[in-house]
């Protein structure tokens, strides 16, 4: 076969390799391995190749294949019959975090310390199998033999995908989960008012009830809601500057009435420093996370408790923090209490209902949209809740 016989059929394997890519996500790894093999055996003319020669690097024969394989976003490696790596593509070398130039002419366990992509190798069955490495990453790995006993690995990382599959199922859980119990408690309020409550006072208090529960089922839907709104940035900030004791004095005003109610006490350590310093924020939607934070720590602390809120001037940023003496935080849950749905062992063990789970993970979403970070502070007592937003820059000269 010519040479230009040779680059055609190529480029007919790498349209089929592309359209595969494109219409059929499932089977793809298959028609992969089989296009880069299809490719690399027209190309390489190994029955000319002695013993010492029998495998050498893609592009020492046709240096116009490794550019193209260097664009695909799927690791390709050739091996040659002793397993040793004689090609590595740019997205390989970036899988496994190893300069390509290290990867080659070692064996193939050597240049990614993986046992199991290994053993993938040997089979060399042309099925796609999935492997879980020790650094955490998920690779569909397909290994297709070639007649001269090369092998052409192929290495897709599937991390992110089924890290969102997972994400899915755990909030369809979750949802199922949360909804539940006022569902229950509805139907059971709605039957019992359906065969009939004598009692006027009686079925007043489970009229008011079955609304509890309706509104409780609507405020989970509506915080979903929103909390996908964020996190696909359709909510826009409305960012101005805000001075920041003001803040602080309307967070503690609408929360005034719920821990009066609570037999809580409210007050305030501003540094002088950031009472009169101004952050470059959306007003409404930090109000927004120090009323959510004021309002889980009026929730967990007993009559009598304090609940403090403050904020000081920190290297460019305002540090906003909101301090209880209720259970606190276990340490190991200090980073989860800001996943959705999430319920710390105090949100478990507390006498009433502390919501949703949500509140923790829109205040995460809003703090880093406005550039700044929230996170559980290490407490002796109590918890305390701390994030940061950017305060205005300085006008330059």
């Amino acid at each position: 076969m010519t040479a230009a016989g040779r680059m055609a059929l190529v480029a007919a394997a790498l349209i089929v390799l592309a359209g595969s890519i494109i219409l059929l996500p499932t089977p793809w790894d298959i028609l992969l391995a089989l296009g880069i093999a299809a490719a690399i055996a027209f190309v390489l003319p190994s029955a000319r190749a002695s013993n010492t020669e029998l495998v050498i690097a893609v592009t020492e024969l046709d240096p116009g294949i490794a550019p193209v394989l260097d664009r695909l976003v799927e690791g390709v490696l050739l091996l040659d019959p002793e397993q040793t790596v004689r090609f590595a593509n740019v997205a390989a070398a970036a899988l496994f975090d190893h300069p390509r130039e290290a990867m080659l002419d070692i064996s193939l366990i050597r240049a990614t310390r993986e046992a199991g992509l290994a053993r993938v190798a040997r089979e060399a069955d042309g099925i796609a199998h999935e492997l879980t490495l020790d650094a955490g990453l998920i690779l569909s790995v397909t290994a297709l033999a070639l007649a001269d006993g090369r092998t052409v690995l192929t290495v897709l990382d599937r991390t992110a995908q089924r890290r969102a599959e997972r994400a899915r199922q755990d909030l369809v859980a979750n949802i199922s989960h949360e909804l539940r119990t006022p569902i229950t408690a509805a139907r059971a309020l709605a039957e019992t008012l359906e065969d009939g409550v004598p009692d006027e006072a009686h079925r007043a208090r489970f009229h008011r009830q079955l609304a509890g529960e309706v509104d409780r089922m609507q405020g989970i839907v509506e915080r979903l809601i929103r909390l996908s709104r964020i996190e696909q940035g359709a909510e826009q900030l409305d960012l101005a500057p805000v001075v920041t004791g003001g803040l602080i004095r309307e967070a503690m005003e609408r929360v005034s009435p719920p821990a009066e109610r609570a037999g809580v006490m409210l007050s305030s350590e501003i540094a002088e420093a950031a009472a009169s310093a101004q952050i470059l924020a959306d007003q409404e939607r930090v109000l927004e996370v120090l009323t959510n934070l004021l309002d889980n720590s009026i929730k967990f602390s007993a009559p009598g408790g304090v609940v403090t809120t403050g904020a000081e001037a920190v290297e460019g940023f305002v540090r906003f923090w909101v301090r209880d003496q209720g259970p606190g935080i276990m340490p190991n849950e200090r980073l989860r209490i800001f996943e959705r749905f999430y319920t710390s062992d105090r949100a478990r063990t507390a006498k009433e209902p502390t919501g949703s789970g949500l509140g923790l993970s829109i205040a995460r979403h809003i703090v880093n949209r406005h550039g700044g970070e929230i996170w559980a502070a290490d407490e002796p007592r109590g918890a305390m809740i701390c994030f940061t937003v950017p305060m205005v820059a300085a006008p330059t000269a």
